[in-house]
């Protein structure tokens, strides 16, 4: 505003031009945000000269109440603030700028606000006229934060658990003291990839197996061998928690290290090389897979560490689709590695011999060449291969001494697929009897393991295959992932596993 109109201002009376003020306000011309609290004093007089209608929503009075009394600012004020309140008019009266943070009491609610005011000298001496405007907004939730964030940084200095923080994308942004007595890293580490922090091998998987137990299970729990600053491994047990924004996007993953380890350093190593294992191992398991006439996905739950199932399936052309199933006997490590085995060469013989006959045919010599030794069979594995034509809507399979699986028509008809051989690598040749199975679309697919149906306390093998074929026949209308779901959640319910259960699910088209 321009000078003359302040020397016009001087000469009218307070309640003229507050009146003019008042105007302007309600026109939004002269103020900005109607949460901010403006006004405009005359310190030396101690008189308020107009403070914005928005007095009323930060301090529960009306304007009239902050004109007709001049000691208002001390009673609107907190106790512990109200020396600021006394020495306002004095600060004023310098006719510096001026910034304070402060508590006051809405007179409507009760409720304790914190606030910022900024004063700025706006009319200088004219005819002896001073006058000082004033901006006050409220920063409880501002304050709110700033006090939670240091009560944070103080407990997590002060905690004797070793903590790590990194942002979304693993950057490390945050370690404690513990965590410096524990590894030697310090500040130097803020801003680096958290793989720095790595004894063992850790690739990209490691991080899409944090998130994805972070979305399903709310936390990641499991051993990692970390490196000390001076090199040596460090084995702790580690939880991985994500950390939301208000939108749930995720911001922070907070990662807490158990104390020192009791146990053997072998064991340990041990532990760790098992649970990396189960985490390749789940991680050779085909995704899910979506074409036209066909949908296929997977369920695998281990009753240890790891274990010997395993299943995968491959497009072979435009129109076929072979989809395998395995079940190793025994448990454990031994256990996994056939299936790791058996999996590097699937995919070349699937395509190669694509039949049932030729397929099984070749993994029962791989397995003799293997793993018979002296004329004694070590190890052989149970399966399931079904080959899928999508085009003529046919499917040819074979069962290697395992479990049927079902294909369940719209109608509600169901078939099993019990037709095949022996187990795969107990024989030194195997007769293979294939099946044929047309379908209608709309049909289900149904592959799983033994665990499914050794769970089961009473029956024959036969009662216990119809009732877990009569658990799932309520949900094959769900989409394959749905009805996989249904699965899980119905074998949580019954408590720990006695075996490995692993199930596929294709909707056929």
């Amino acid at each position: 505003m321009v000078d003359g109109f302040w020397e016009s201002v001087q000469w009218n009376d307070s309640l003229a031009w507050r009146e003019l003020l008042a105007n302007l306000e309600k026109m939004n011309v002269l103020f900005g945000p109607r949460d901010y609290v403006y006004w405009l004093a005359a310190p030396e007089k101690k008189q308020l000269l107009f403070i914005s209608a928005s007095c009323e929503r930060l301090y529960g009075l009306p304007p009239e109440a902050f004109y007709n009394d001049r000691d208002i600012w001390e009673k609107v004020a907190h106790p512990d603030d109200r020396i600021k309140a006394k020495d306002k008019w004095r600060l004023l009266s310098q006719m510096g700028e001026n910034a304070q943070t402060y508590r006051i009491i809405n007179q409507r609610d009760g409720s304790v606000r914190w606030v910022a005011e900024q004063t700025v000298p706006v009319l200088a001496r004219t005819k002896g006229v001073k006058l000082v405007s004033g901006v006050v907004v409220e920063i409880t939730e501002a304050k709110r934060n700033e006090d939670e964030r240091q009560l944070a940084e103080h407990v997590y200095e002060a905690i004797e658990q070793a903590m790590l923080v990194t942002d979304g994308q693993f950057t490390v942004r945050l370690v404690n003291p513990a965590f410096t007595k524990m590894t030697g890293h310090g500040v130097e580490i803020i801003g680096q990839p958290l793989h720095m922090l790595y004894a063992g091998y850790y690739d990209a998987w490691f991080y899409e197996v944090v998130k994805a137990e972070n979305e399903e299970r709310g936390e990641w729990r499991g051993r990692v061998c970390w490196r000390r600053k001076q090199g040596s491994p460090c084995v702790r047990q580690t939880m991985v928690k994500a950390v939301r924004d208000r939108a749930g996007e995720i911001v922070f993953y907070l990662f807490l290290f158990s104390g020192s380890s009791l146990e053997e350093p072998d064991i340990i190593a041990v532990k760790d090389d098992l649970k990396l294992a189960r985490e390749v191992q789940k991680r050779v398991l085909s995704k899910p897979l979506s074409a036209e006439g066909i949908s296929i996905a997977g369920t695998y739950i281990p009753s240890r560490e790891v274990g010997g199932d395993m299943y995968a399936w491959y497009p072979i052309d435009q129109r076929r689709y072979g989809i395998f199933l395995m079940d190793v006997m025994g448990h454990g490590a031994a256990a996994s590695l056939i299936c790791m085995s058996v999996r590097s060469l699937l995919n070349g013989v699937i395509r190669k011999g694509i039949v049932p006959n030729e397929v099984f045919q070749e993994l029962n010599r791989h397995m003799r060449q293997l793993y018979h030794e002296n004329g004694r069979t070590t190890y052989y594995f149970t399966a399931m291969y079904v080959l899928v034509d999508v085009k003529e809507r046919m499917i040819e399979y074979a069962s290697a001494g395992h479990p049927p699986g079902f294909l369940f028509q719209p109608d509600g008809t169901v078939a099993e697929l019990d037709r095949g051989c022996a187990p795969i690598g107990l024989l030194p040749r195997l007769f293979v009897e294939s099946g044929r199975l047309r379908y209608e679309p709309g049909a289900t697919l149904i592959l799983y393991s033994d665990g499914a149906i050794e769970g089961e306390k009473v029956g024959s093998v036969r009662q216990k295959i119809e009732t877990f074929r009569d658990a799932i026949a309520p949900y094959v209308s769900l989409d394959e992932r749905a009805l996989l779901s249904r699965l899980r959640r119905y074998f949580f319910q019954k408590g720990p596993l006695p075996d490995d259960f692993s199930a596929v699910a294709a909707k056929l088209w």
